[in-house]
């Protein structure tokens, strides 16, 4: 991804919310994006729709009438909701004096992980920011169970975002990279600083081992940063190698030690990151932790 291209990488920015503060969260995360890269936002909502299990009942005439009134009702409270929630973000972006952005609104009924795969197929979003609930919560949130599909089927960029995340756009964001020399974390390092392209970053390539024998690790570190150095001059690159053989607790560890803003790291199955997105890592890594998380596909 070549410098002169960036303008033309990121134009739609996706956002499925639930009107919490963990998904205005994920908006003001959009809102600093947009206004750096010139893309727009689209605020998506799926509610549950009540009639799919009255169909199950055909003889229930009065049954259907009376879902058929809540429906209508469960509408007009979603579509309300989402008019309130545009303008909590709009006054967001007057009041942080961002550049105007676009944000289109699509609020329907029917199971959230559903249809926002039709969502992703019609909209065709570069990126998709989700709220999660973060530290010390569970993972079983509507949002949650969300992200966790959307990681492992869109083959789009995922950013999850904490509802106490933040970005400070007079300081330089310090982001961990997590890699394994993997061909992908190649093409997922450039994406990731075209679409950070706005900002002042540094990145920290970090490669996390156990006790088997990795001589090579070193080398393969060093081809990595005379790779990037050499194609974004402008950006500051440090690569680590660390011994550790509970992952994840070697990535907080850094990420706290070294006051780290954002991580990012690739899912890939198969791959040495494909365990971080079993049940208990993921819930570990993706949903303890007040750091915003890029996963990229």
């Amino acid at each position: 991804m070549e410098n002169n291209n960036k303008k033309n990488i990121i134009n739609h920015i996706l956002v499925p919310v639930d009107f919490s503060d963990y998904s205005l969260n994920a908006c003001y995360f959009a809102l600093h994006l947009s206004s750096r890269l010139g893309a727009d936002i689209k605020l998506f909502h799926a509610f549950f729709n009540p009639m799919i299990d009255a169909m199950a009942f055909p003889d229930a005439y009065t049954y259907q009438s009376n879902m058929t009134e809540i429906f209508m009702e469960l509408e007009q409270n979603a579509e309300k909701e989402m008019k309130l929630f545009t303008k909590k973000i709009k006054r967001y972006a007057t009041l942080k004096e961002l550049k105007e952005v676009k944000i289109n609104t699509e609020v329907i009924s029917g199971q959230p992980g559903f249809e926002i795969e039709n969502t992703i197929n019609s909209y065709h979003p570069d990126i998709i920011i989700i709220g999660t609930k973060g530290q010390g919560k569970q993972s079983s949130d509507i949002l949650g169970s969300v992200a966790a599909k959307v990681i492992d089927s869109s083959g789009i960029p995922v950013l999850l975002v904490t509802k106490d995340a933040r970005i400070d756009e007079d300081e330089k964001i310090k982001v961990l990279y997590a890699t394994n020399f993997d061909d992908s974390d190649y093409l997922a390092i450039q994406s990731l600083i075209t679409i950070l392209s706005g900002f002042s970053i540094m990145i920290n390539c970090v490669h996390f081992h156990g006790n088997t024998d990795k001589s090579n690790d070193k080398e393969k570190m060093n081809e990595m940063k005379k790779y990037f150095s050499e194609k974004y001059k402008e950006i500051s690159l440090e690569c680590s190698i660390i011994g550790s053989e509970d992952i994840v607790s070697g990535l907080k560890n850094f990420v706290q030690s070294n006051d780290i803003d954002l991580i990012a790291l690739t899912h890939k199955k198969r791959n040495f990151f494909y365990r971080l997105f079993n049940p208990s890592l993921a819930k570990k890594l993706l949903f303890n932790t007040s750091k915003p998380v890029f996963v990229f596909n």
